[in-house]
């Protein structure tokens, strides 16, 4: 792995750490002092702390860490680079055998699993009102178990309407009526021309359309397993306007994959899709005259979205002296600075409320773009469960965009699907 290696002398430390009154007790109490969290129960000392932190990205890992770095003197930061999905599996291993990172990030569908294996802890409570306060509330849901944070979002990713200016036109569209007038004219089937394409049986991409018809996957708090709700009226209705969806692209399920949908936008060749930011650096290097904004309306409502995002969290493995400064560090991340260098440097959305103040963020027209969907977004759920959600999910579309099944098998279909997973899970499918 690649390795920085940052040390700064030890320095004037904050001077409350000295005047604080320990007796010798550990305690959960915190404060919360401008921008730095101390704990009760830490050993107070001018030492420098060291600080092993795992990110994904190097330039900006350097950047982040330099301007943390540089405003407490006492802190000594080292960098390995890591991979945001391998992170978890490392943590597994180099937690518990103490030469894990105190500060990792992992996507949001990871909370679960981390929760569940003790590496993430509750944050301090003080701190979770604070981070609140300034992070947009889907953004904040997907780190949130049993009402409690444990960890924080830094970077949000949720999926928006795409739409080439030259093909569609310079102003996006806002409903999808306009979409299905326009394909009457632009459709081609002979030459395989289509209005809309995107990846059909992908559940993520296409759960927009459900939730359009009202639909709420374990319930109105995502919490309860035995609430899948495939079998739903919700889910009913939600089916039979995603098949419509294929006016705009009449193509069988087995002929469509990222090369004949995304892909075509990316080259150029499609009017529309449905994506996120990370299709943003193809689109510039094809040079393709592109806008985003959000999902158009689908019989005056507006579809929501599934809120996916990196998170970054201190390890349960972190020492109690590092712990604090571990999470000041996280603090610092999603700050109006942190989110300056991360913009800066790798491009993405910060998770904070207000961007005005972030140097060209708020004027960039593809980030804006995303960010017009993300108040139309949900968290994902942090149940375990969920991930015997998405396979049943997905072939329920699947079967009903190919009229394989009618929509009351295919629901029927998923529910079976469903309890099966969760069975050979061990959980008790007796609902």
């Amino acid at each position: 792995m690649k390795k920085l290696f940052f040390a700064i002398i030890s320095a004037a430390i904050l001077v409350v750490l000295a005047s604080c009154g320990y007796d010798g007790r550990t305690t959960d109490e915190v404060i919360y002092l401008g921008e730095t969290i101390h704990f009760y129960g830490i050993e107070k000392t001018t030492e420098p702390v060291s600080l092993l932190i795992w990110l994904d990205n190097e330039e900006w890992a350097h950047a982040l860490i330099q301007a943390f770095v540089n405003q407490h003197g006492n802190v000594h930061v080292r960098y390995e680079q890591m991979g945001n999905v391998a992170s978890r599996t490392h943590m597994q291993l180099d937690g518990p055998a103490g030469m894990g990172a105190d500060i990792f990030a992992f996507p949001h569908d990871h909370v679960s699993w981390a929760i569940n294996d003790g590496m993430i802890e509750p944050v301090p409570p003080l701190l979770q009102e604070k981070w609140e306060r300034e992070l947009v509330a889907p953004a904040v849901g997907t780190i949130t178990h049993n009402g409690q944070m444990h960890g924080v979002p830094f970077q949000v990713e949720n999926i928006a309407m795409f739409y080439n200016r030259d093909l569609w036109g310079p102003n996006p569209p806002q409903t999808f009526e306009e979409i299905f007038e326009f394909a009457r004219t632009w459709n081609d089937p002979a030459n395989n021309q289509w209005t809309l394409a995107w990846q059909v049986d992908d559940a993520y991409h296409s759960y927009p359309f459900l939730a359009a018809a009202g639909f709420e996957v374990f319930g109105p708090n995502m919490d309860d397993f035995r609430q899948p709700n495939f079998d739903s009226q919700a889910v009913a209705d939600g089916l039979a306007i995603f098949r419509s969806m294929r006016d705009l692209f009449d193509v069988p399920l087995e002929d469509i994959n990222f090369n004949t949908s995304e892909e075509r936008f990316r080259l150029g060749e499609i009017p529309l899709t449905i994506t996120g930011p990370w299709a943003f650096n193809d689109l510039f290097n094809n040079e393709i005259n592109f806008g985003v904004t959000r999902l158009p309306t689908i019989n005056g409502v507006q579809p929501v979205t599934f809120s996916g995002n990196m998170l970054a969290a201190v390890s349960s493995f972190s020492s109690r002296q590092n712990r604090p400064w571990g999470y000041a560090f996280l603090d610092f991340m999603v700050s109006e600075e942190g989110a300056a260098i991360q913009f800066e440097n790798i491009h993405t959305m910060t998770a904070r409320r207000d961007i005005s103040s972030i140097p060209g963020l708020a004027d960039d027209p593809w980030l804006s773009g995303i960010a017009a969907q993300t108040p139309y977004s949900r968290p994902m759920p942090l149940i375990p469960q969920v991930h015997q959600m998405w396979g049943p999910l997905g072939e329920m579309f699947g079967f009903v965009w190919n009229d394989e099944l009618t929509i009351p098998e295919a629901q029927d279909r998923a529910m079976d699907s469903y309890r099966t997973l969760l069975s050979i899970a061990g959980v008790n499918v007796d609902f």
